[in-house]
Formats: structure tokens, sequence, C-alpha cells
């Protein structure tokens, strides 16, 4: 899986890289006509699971064909502690484990001139889930995932190339094999740097 991650990610550079010098050329944005646009992206972000205990890590590579409309493809790893509560007469069980899925996005910016630029997102991916192997589920399992979601959040410049972000999203995993189905709500906070 990481190697694929490394392969996909290797190509949406590329392809984000000709199709800015394509776009740069056919607009006149480029370094002839003075200060060229920054259509390229990479971001890192990380933040905490609301629904769970638990943290989640993303890295993306955008392209912004217009200053309101980005489009990202993302590889991302969430992770969820397992939950134990136990009673007199027992003890409730909940397994939590870690999901690792490479996802486009597109996300969309309602004030982007702004200091303070409100945006909505929504993206689809596929990946892999790991449950947590532990003494009541010592089987090792691995499914393949569908991911889908959607969310809101906040961008504002620090500077002429970097910003910063804060987002809440609402992430659904389905495996169509099983019944497998989780949710995930996670909050991250993260920096985007444009060239």
């Amino acid at each position: 899986m990481t190697r694929r991650i490394r392969h996909v990610g290797g190509l949406v550079v590329l392809v984000l890289g000709l199709s800015a010098a394509e776009t740069a050329a056919q607009d006149g944005t480029g370094a002839a006509s003075g200060a060229p646009e920054r259509r390229l992206s990479v971001e890192g972000a990380a933040g905490l699971q609301l629904s769970y205990r638990g943290s989640m890590q993303s890295i993306a590579f955008g392209f912004a064909p217009t200053p309101s409309l980005t489009l990202l493809v993302s590889a991302e790893r969430s992770y969820v502690r397992d939950e134990i509560e136990q009673y007199e007469n027992g003890y409730d069980f909940e397994r939590g484990g870690r999901e690792l899925f490479v996802s486009a996005e597109l996300r969309y910016a309602f004030f982007p001139t702004r200091r303070v630029s409100l945006s909505v997102l929504g993206g689809t991916g596929r990946g892999i889930s790991r449950p947590n192997v532990n003494e009541f589920f010592p089987d090792k399992i691995e499914r393949g995932i569908h991911v889908v979601y959607y969310g809101a959040g906040v961008r504002i410049p620090v500077r002429p190339r970097l910003d910063a972000f804060v987002d809440a999203r609402v992430i659904m995993a389905l495996e169509a094999k099983s019944d497998y189905f989780g949710v995930r709500l996670p909050v991250r906070a993260g920096v985007a740097w444009r060239f």
C-alpha cells in the first residue's frame, strides 16, 4: 500500500506540474507576464477524532484552476483506539484500528481574496482498514474500503506562499463484501505551501 501511495503521489505531482505549465502558457500567467499565480500546493495536516479517541494525519497535492476551486489528491492515515467500559456484570468493548486511504478531493472557497476564507469540501477514495489485534480480538484482518467524505473549513494566509487551515469532516468508510461501516469525525489543522 505504501509503495502504491508513493507511485500515485509521484504521478499526481507530474500531472499537476505539466497542467500548471500548460495553463500558465495559455492564460499568460507565466513569468513573462509578471508575478505568476501559485496554482500548485502541498498540504500537511494532523488532527483528532471527535467521535472516538484517536488521531489522523494527511498529506495532499493540489491544483487550483481558479482562485476559488482546488482539486487535491491526498493520502491519509486515521487511528482509533480500542474502547473498553467495565460494568459490574461484564464489559463493553469496541474495536479500534487504522485506516489508510488515497482520495480525490474538491474544495471550494467562498471568499478567496479575503483575509479569512471559508470553504466546503468533498471527496472519495479507496484504501485499507486494519482493526487492532488484542486479547478480545486476536484475529488479524485487512479490509479494502471505499471512503466518502464532506466537510467545511477556514483558511488564513500566513505568508505570501504559506496558508494555515482548519477543517472538520465526516468520513464514511464501507466495505462491500461485509457489513463493515465506519464513521469518523476528525478535526484537523495544517499548513499549505503554494508554488
